[in-house]
């Protein structure tokens, strides 16, 4: 099969007589499954008013630049696969093959409930697919700024908040009172913030209970079990020499669980 151009004269008969060929099919829309019932009339004339022809040609000619258009348009919009399939096959005229002629094609198209239906539900499909695709999407999205969050925080901690005891210590405080302090991070109203500074003075490096607690931290490290559980109970009873005896009694308890 070839396309005329223009400008290329197309081969009349003598008699010039021209035949209408009128067929019904269905056709394949954009989504293969789902098919258009199609009348299609074709207008044709032999090339050679001495030569043979097929009638049947001038169908399959028209049929197939059709069923090429058919296959781009949705049967949920029948008017406008006709208008479509028509100005496609009005562009490629004529169609010339085998002697044959095709100088017009019509298109009329319909759809049938029961093809509608099933496009009506494929969309549906579609649209669902499509929005649990979203939700998987984001779901993955938002486990991933978890997870990144979770490793910022734990370098945070790390690096900044466990550096030293007074960052600790103010974390500690920030934290236990975060869902009272604004957005831009002053403190809840009514917070004494001379206190507040004292207390984080306590925990600064340097300060002698800090460089106590220090040296305890790697003494107890490099005692054996026994020599932890031994000087605990040591600890109770010089702190029961203080007079505290609900501290001592604690430190006992203790000393009691290692045991």
């Amino acid at each position: 099969m070839r396309r005329r151009s223009a400008k290329t004269p197309v081969p009349v008969a003598k008699n010039n007589a021209s035949w209408t060929s009128v067929f019904t099919d269905r056709l394949k829309s954009v989504d293969p499954l789902l098919f258009f019932t199609t009348e299609i009339r074709v207008t044709w004339r032999r090339g050679d008013a001495t030569a043979p022809a097929n009638r049947h040609t001038a169908s399959c000619l028209a049929r197939r630049e059709v069923e090429k258009a058919a296959e781009r348009c949705d049967v949920l919009r029948p008017k406008a696969a006709e208008q479509d399939i028509t100005v496609a096959i009005q562009e490629q005229l004529p169609l010339i093959a085998d002697g044959v002629i095709v100088t017009d094609a019509q298109v009329r198209i319909s759809v049938d409930d029961t093809t509608r239906r099933a496009a009506l539900h494929s969309e549906r499909l579609r649209q669902e697919y499509l929005r649990q695709e979203e939700r998987i999407r984001r779901d993955h999205e938002l486990d991933e700024l978890a997870r990144r969050q979770v490793r910022a925080r734990e370098v945070f901690l790390r690096e900044k908040i466990l550096a030293n005891p007074a960052a600790a210590r103010l974390y500690g405080l920030l934290e236990g009172a975060s869902e009272h302090w604004s957005r831009l991070g002053g403190p809840p109203a009514g917070t004494d913030l001379g206190s507040l500074v004292r207390e984080i003075q306590r925990w600064q490096p340097g300060q002698q209970w800090v460089t106590v607690a220090q040296l305890l931290h790697d003494f107890v490290a490099n005692l054996t079990e026994e020599g932890r559980k031994e000087l605990l109970t040591l600890l109770a009873d010089a702190v029961r020499a203080f007079g505290d005896e609900h501290t001592a009694h604690r430190l006992a308890l203790i000393s009691d669980d290692e045991r």
